[in-house]
């Protein structure tokens, strides 16, 4: 202070105003991070404007996120039931065994036993097991429930694991909107957002709504520093209509690696790309992800041509193919300096 060293700075939790002050303020440690500004009046006016935006936001998407999580809780809570479930299928293959010894044994069995001890032919050294019976079945009686259970539980086990996948799925998706809706820029986002969850069936239409299709304010567009267009979806639905539609195959296509995030497609139309243009593109992948807290994500990027939507997979999930892998730093300035406006 003494030597008029000051530093406008604005501490940010995540992406939202915390506090500010004329010097770096190290006592959080990594848990918010710094950000510089040329003068006081331009952070004044930042750290007030972002956090009136920021509490505007929280407000309109408060009703979203909780009609999403509510929905995630509940396929959370089947998920558990159904693993569960899923458990108890492990004992099919010990009632096929039994069926079987029940019937090598057939010879020595009678109505009314209600226990047969027989060598159990399946381990090496052939131990001997205990078998209970129901007294009131004869010997064919009880093999058939056995094998009739064994049935039961095979198909069970078939059927639960398609329904665990399917809910894994749901699961991932609805976590997917959630970091959508966090990373939304305004009510046109939101409302995209809203639309997108009634196709799926995850909320009800809104009454007397006009945006059903359409009324999108569109993916947000950047310059790289050599001047190539880099698109960015804001969404599920935008990330779609990004890579399946506005698209060339001979684009460039990148995604932050194994977490929610936005597509990024670098307008290239198969021509060289230069690396300060895939880093920025790998940058804002990162950026525009759950990823966006933290120092180094890894980004996977290919042509369009290799990614593709599966049939019936939910808005926003692709699959892709011959891809790259490149670290890249999570860079807010590089967002708003590259960003069209």
């Amino acid at each position: 202070v003494a030597k008029s060293e000051f530093q406008p700075i604005m501490l940010l939790d995540g992406n939202e105003p915390y506090d500010f002050s004329f010097m770096n303020i190290k006592q959080y440690g990594g848990s918010l991070k710094a950000r510089l500004y040329p003068g006081f009046s331009e952070l004044l006016d930042a750290f007030y404007s972002d956090r009136e935006k920021a509490e505007i936001m929280r407000r309109r998407s408060s009703d979203l996120s909780r009609a999403v999580k509510t929905a995630r809780d509940r396929i959370q809570r089947k998920l558990s039931l159904q693993k569960q479930d899923l458990l108890k299928t492990e004992e099919m293959d010990t009632f096929r065994k039994y069926g079987d010894l029940i019937t090598a044994n057939m010879y020595r069995l009678k109505k009314g036993d209600s226990l047969l001890v027989a060598t159990d032919f399946y381990e090496d050294d052939c131990p001997e097991v205990s078998i209970p019976l129901d007294p009131l079945k004869t010997p064919q009686q009880n093999a058939a429930a056995y094998y009739k259970s064994y049935s039961k539980a095979k198909a069970a086990r078939a059927h639960l694991t398609e329904l665990i996948a399917k809910g894994e799925r749901e699961l991932d998706y609805l976590n997917s909107v959630l970091d959508a809706i966090e990373r939304a820029e305004g009510e046109s986002d939101l409302a995209e957002i809203r639309r997108e969850l009634a196709d799926t069936g995850y909320i009800k239409p809104q009454k007397g709504s006009r945006d059903k299709k359409g009324g999108s304010a569109g993916p947000i567009r950047f310059l790289s520093s050599a001047g190539v267009e880099i698109l960015v979806g804001k969404s599920n639905l935008q990330n779609d209509m990004l890579t399946m539609k506005i698209a060339r195959k001979s684009d460039i296509w990148l995604h932050a690696q194994k977490i929610h995030g936005s597509h990024v497609i670098v307008r290239c139309g198969g021509g060289e790309v230069d690396s300060r243009t895939l880093e920025e593109a790998a940058s804002l992948a990162a950026y525009f992800s759950q990823g966006r807290g933290g120092a180094k994500v890894p980004v996977d990027y290919t042509q369009v041509k290799f990614v593709r939507k599966p049939k019936g997979a939910l808005p926003g999930m692709v699959i892709y193919t011959d891809y790259k892998t490149i670290l890249a730093q999570p860079d807010e300035e590089l967002s708003r300096r590259l960003r069209v406006k």
